[in-house]
């Protein structure tokens, strides 16, 4: 004959355990909660413990007239750059192997301009915008140490602007074979209290080297 007062008495034991053992999972989630942050600082690349090459502005301008980011990056170990001429796709960048298998645009790379990322959510990101001629170096970060920019297991390529210690003023024509030419206005200024205003504009035109390759783009920027 079942006992009546059996369940009653369960019940509050019941809900006792279950309540030790929510607590229990709580602090063991606490307990096992993990930080990660990346901090990055300025070191001598020799110093530095991890695969980096800089590309400073003398090398981006004896490179080439500065259309196209392959032309500076021909020189970094473990990079490879496929310039397939076509503007709209971009150049295709591939780091250790990762990125080569890419379609289009620049996938497992980061990508920052003076700190701010040019990589979209889904990995995706272009170096068309890149200021090449107003650049004082370009950082090449290469193998497993990216992930301190985020999920990228390639490596990060970071373009850093000149600092600004005077006027300037500058106007740069390039011409070149199949109907190249390129026209670079840069002005530059230093403002008070440290801050200084940078605006430059570009513009390519190219007939290409087979029909219906055409192209021509437009570029301007302002920084503050």
């Amino acid at each position: 004959m079942r006992n009546p007062s059996v369940l009653p008495a369960a019940l509050p034991l019941a809900c006792w355990l279950t309540c030790v053992s929510i607590g229990a999972l709580a602090q063991t989630a606490r307990e096992a909660e993990v930080v990660i942050t990346g901090s990055p600082r300025a070191q001598k690349t020799l110093d530095a413990p991890f695969a980096i090459t800089t590309v400073d502005a003398s090398a981006l301008r004896d490179a080439g007239p500065m259309v196209n980011l392959s032309e500076a990056l021909a020189q970094v170990p473990g990079v490879v750059v496929n310039n397939r001429n076509n503007y709209a796709q971009d150049l295709q960048i591939s780091s250790r192997g990762f990125g080569a298998r890419a379609g289009f645009g620049v996938r497992g790379l980061r990508l920052y301009a003076d700190g701010i990322p040019a990589t979209m959510p889904d990995g995706q990101g272009q170096v068309a915008h890149f200021d090449l001629a107003g650049a004082e170096r370009i950082e090449v970060l290469r193998g497993p140490f990216s992930v301190l920019y985020g999920n990228s297991s390639g490596g990060v390529i970071a373009l850093f602007s000149a600092p600004v210690k005077a006027g300037l003023a500058e106007v740069a024509l390039d011409g070149g074979s199949f109907g190249l030419g390129q026209t670079r206005v840069s002005l530059a200024a230093p403002l008070p209290e440290g801050f200084d205003i940078r605006a430059s504009a570009s513009r390519l035109d190219l007939d290409g080297a087979r029909p219906q390759s055409a192209a021509s783009r437009q570029l301007g920027l302002v920084q503050l």
